[in-house]
């Protein structure tokens, strides 16, 4: 097949599909319930990536398992992003669509993309160029106009994306650990232990009656925005390598927001627009940034790993 963006496109525009659907339910669904839901869900969405690569030998069942040669280290690693990207990170994503607009939202989340910059910068020691230097300010500027404007429109949240965007930029480094493994199978793994995590404290949160088409409607969500767009995405990864994947691939806040004013009706203003295309700015600088860092440094590009997931 071409080496064409087409999967990656695929999988930014199912996980932006995810904003504009999740909206609404956060109105009926209480937030942890709602999370619980989803990382439900998005177990089904994985299954058809995963059932091919299952298997019956004895190295497939090893992998899968996670035992063998797994570290220390690894397993820490995978806990560690079960917490942050699978259990914290989502409950400050829908806390904040509960009362701020799905389309700002969406834009705000580009400060996943500052964040992992500067975690990798300051935490572990990675050069940033001039490019990615510009990006970073770019995005800053971007997220200021976007969230410190039109408070007339009580628009109250917008710390909770920042706080999401954080707790997935810190999975996303995390992740480092887990390279060598299957990312399909750590994938499995965070949809698990989320969901066993999340169960828990949602009963502790109070009872929940939701009809059962409230259900369906946020384990479907979960199914396609959490889990097939990422079955899509690996599939990109081993189409056109990670670099170009994830350049791709980070455009899908711009597609949640265009989503989110379609489907949900929401107000498109000067700012809004102002501040999108600032941002839409940024990421394309950033990228640039990246490749570029990829290229002087000759690491490989075509190394699968799970981004905020």
């Amino acid at each position: 097949m071409a080496r064409t963006p087409v999967w990656s496109l695929c999988a930014a525009f199912l996980f932006g599909l995810s904003t504009p659907f999740s909206k609404p339910l956060t109105a009926l669904v209480p937030p942890v319930w709602l999370a619980t839901l989803f990382y439900g869900g998005s177990l089904f969405g994985i299954l058809p990536g995963l059932i091919p690569r299952m298997g019956l030998l004895p190295e497939s069942r090893k992998e899968f398992w996670l035992a063998g040669e797994t570290t220390p280290k690894e397993k820490s690693a995978l806990f560690a992003s079960i917490v942050l990207g699978g259990v914290l990170a989502p409950l400050a994503l829908i806390k904040g669509l509960t009362n701020y607009p799905a389309s700002r939202g969406s834009l705000l989340m580009n400060a996943e993309s500052l964040f992992t910059v500067l975690i990798a910068t300051l935490l572990f020691g990675e050069k940033i160029n001039r490019w990615m230097l510009a990006g970073v300010v770019l995005v800053s500027t971007g997220c200021g106009v976007l969230s410190f404007t039109e408070t007339k429109n009580s628009y109250q949240g917008s710390e909770f994306f920042f706080l999401a965007a954080f707790l997935w930029a810190l999975d996303t480094n995390i992740l480092r650990a887990l390279s060598r493994l299957n990312p399909l199978v750590v994938t499995l793994w965070k949809g698990a232990g989320s969901t066993l995590l999340l169960f828990p404290l949602a009963m502790r949160s109070g009872p929940f009656s939701g009809s059962p088409e409230t259900i369906l409607e946020s384990l479907l969500v979960g199914a396609i925005g959490y889990g097939f767009s990422l079955v899509v995405f690996l599939r990109s990864i081993r189409t056109i390598g990670v670099v170009r994947t994830g350049a791709w691939f980070g455009f899908s806040p711009f597609i949640g927001a265009a989503l989110s004013v379609i489907f949900l009706g929401e107000p498109v203003s000067i700012t809004f627009v102002l501040s999108a295309g600032l941002l839409f700015l940024a990421i394309y600088i950033l990228h640039k940034g990246e490749q570029q860092r990829e290229k002087r440094t000759l690491i490989p590009s075509e190394n699968p790993s799970v981004d905020s997931f």
